[in-house]
């Protein structure tokens, strides 16, 4: 039955970040005026995609904390709320935790709208192509903001075959009306999510803009959530479907981080940051950079290379993935190593890639080792990033034995997508420890800190914010906190 929830949320504002539109559903702009006609729903589709940038959805901090949680970020930062994560004594009223939920919320409402007024819209201009293109657009926004949501706040797939609880399920725009709900079960927002894509898969072209969603970029998506609730023969198909469509191939280099290429699946095109006129952690945050840029570059400096990356690069030398990198200062001043996958400290205009050609690769070849053991197909599939990257390739004899190919394999995945916000899933999905006596950076504190937990342990996941316990005590509180 549906219970009171409040998602905090007064005041949803969508910013068109070329249009300058704002739609506040309660207050200044009414539905009929934000949906009027073709020109004003484009406009809230763009503040939708706005909303992606935003330091706590796709502007860094969800990343970031999925990499320093693990073992490949030394996290030297100066903020408290991101101190209590890296350190494994995160509270419920933790305010990263607090802002995630709510800034995917925004997102996810904004998105909606969309989704329920553009059908409804009489316009010339807006034909049943542009229709399809705008719903398609939002439900694909909407998806990656539940897949984001529950992969912090629900544990992974695999403790409770997903009977747990995940995240409020809310397909509805905000109307002014307090509608509250209880938390969904993670197969339930899994169950939606697929929903979500496969709608897009129906909706929208194989590829439209960089940056603007696809249909190839729902069936990308798809094979990763497939991949993590270990249904192998699945997420091998829509990988292979992805890797097959024209327009889409694993790049001939790494120049590909911060441009057009047919590398990228789906990117977040961050705006440069206005620094005289930026409001509140919107658009053009750009965090990406802040973190991972050398503070004597502009930057942070707070996220660097922890030790134990670094030594899985110089396990095999000549890897060309580990070029990208430099030598730097953190925020206090020390040396330090960082990547140079995001590199305008100045800024804040990198263009994080979220879906890529080679994370489809990796896809389809650990799904065939799960189903097939040593096969053909997984180390053809792994020699070409292997090869890319510089490396010898493999072939049916350097393994004696699955097991051994696929931890090659999550080495492999670990070195490709390092800094881009897949390891802490990558080690929680296959029951691995995110943090080992060996590997566990530098920085965290007290010493030890999160060492051993793994999937199923309370601290493995995000609280479910004070804030909106205490709107509604009835919604329920991960355990531990």
């Amino acid at each position: 039955m549906k219970k009171l929830f409040i998602i905090a949320l007064t005041a949803l504002t969508i910013t068109a970040c070329n249009d300058e539109l704002e739609l506040s559903p309660q207050q200044s702009l009414s539905d009929e005026l934000a949906f009027s006609d073709a020109l004003a729903a484009e406009g809230v589709l763009i503040g939708a995609y706005n909303l992606l940038q935003d330091i706590h959805v796709f502007g860094s901090q969800p990343q970031v904390v999925a990499d320093y949680q693990t073992d490949n970020v030394n996290f030297v930062g100066s903020f408290t709320t991101l101190q209590q994560i890296n350190n494994y004594s995160v509270n419920a009223d933790n305010g990263t935790v607090s802002e995630v939920w709510q800034d995917h919320y925004e997102a996810i409402l904004a998105a909606n709208a969309v989704i329920a007024n553009v059908p409804g819209i009489e316009d010339p201009a807006l034909t049943d192509d542009l229709k399809n293109q705008l719903v398609g657009e939002a439900t694909f926004i909407r998806a990656l903001c539940y897949f984001n949501l529950v992969n912090y706040y629900a544990q992974p797939y695999q403790v409770a075959n997903g009977a747990n609880l995940a995240v409020p399920l809310v397909l509805e725009p905000f109307t002014g009306e307090v509608i509250l709900y209880e938390r969904s079960s993670l197969e339930a927002v899994h169950q939606q999510i697929i929903t979500d894509l496969n709608q897009v898969r129906e909706l929208l072209p194989a590829k439209i803009e960089q940056g603007r969603a696809s249909s190839t970029a729902a069936t990308a998506l798809l094979s990763r959530l497939r991949l993590y609730r270990g249904e192998w023969e699945q997420a091998a198909s829509l990988a292979n479907e992805v890797i097959g469509t024209e327009g889409y191939a694993l790049a001939t280099d790494y120049s590909f981080y911060n441009s057009v290429s047919v590398e990228h699946i789906f990117t977040i095109e961050n705006t440069e940051i206005d620094f005289e006129n930026q409001s509140d952690e919107e658009s053009g945050s750009g965090s990406w950079d802040s973190y991972y840029e050398p503070n004597n570059q502009g930057g942070r400096g707070d996220a660097p290379f922890s030790s134990d990356l670094m030594s899985a690069f110089e396990e095999e030398s000549g890897d060309l993935r580990y070029q990208l990198k430099e030598k730097g200062t953190t925020f206090s001043g020390d040396s330090a190593i960082f990547t140079t996958k995001y590199d305008d400290g100045a800024l804040n205009s990198s263009d994080p890639s979220i879906i890529r050609v080679s994370e489809m690769v990796l896809n389809r070849a650990e799904a065939l080792a799960e189903l097939n053991g040593i096969n053909q197909e997984s180390i053809d599939l792994m020699n070409l990033v292997r090869e890319r990257a510089g490396l010898t390739a493999w072939n049916l004899t350097t393994f004696d034995s699955k097991d051994a190919l696929l931890e090659a394999i999550a080495v492999e995945r670990r070195k490709e997508l390092c800094f881009e916000g897949h390891r802490r899933m990558d080690l929680l999905r296959r029951g691995l420890p995110l943090r080992t006596e060996e590997s566990i950076p530098e920085s965290a504190a007290p010493i030890g800190a999160g060492i051993g937990v793994k999937a199923g342990d309370n601290n493995a996941i995000f609280p479910i914010p004070q804030r909106e316990r205490d709107l509604n005590p009835d919604l329920e509180q991960n355990p531990g906190f």
